[in-house]
């Protein structure tokens, strides 16, 4: 990775200091290992991706990917959830960390 990760990552599963609950970590492990792409809560475009992100004028990677998330989801909101929020910004953080 070309980045120090910071001490501790941003996460939509951490509500005011609590643990996830066992159930959340187990789905998302699911999604981000067990799923094939098509039926996985979200589709990434990566041209798209990669444009927005070469036009963004940020310099916060963590900023960008929770922009994006949050952006997804308002668009689709059938599939929202804590877990599929939490697994876009993982697939998209580090597929932009190793460009």
């Amino acid at each position: 990775m070309k980045n120090n990760l910071p001490p501790t990552l941003p996460s939509f599963l951490f509500k005011e200091d609590k643990l996830p609950c066992k159930d959340s970590l187990i789905n998302l492990n699911l999604i981000l290992n067990g799923l094939n792409n098509d039926k996985k809560p979200y589709q990434i475009d990566y041209q798209m991706l990669l444009m927005s992100y070469s036009l963004w004028k940020g310099s916060n990677l963590d900023e960008f990917c929770y922009k994006q998330v949050l952006s997804y989801f308002l668009f689709n909101p059938k599939n929202d959830s804590e877990v599929a929020r939490e697994a876009l910004f993982i697939e998209i953080r580090e597929f932009l960390t190793d460009l």
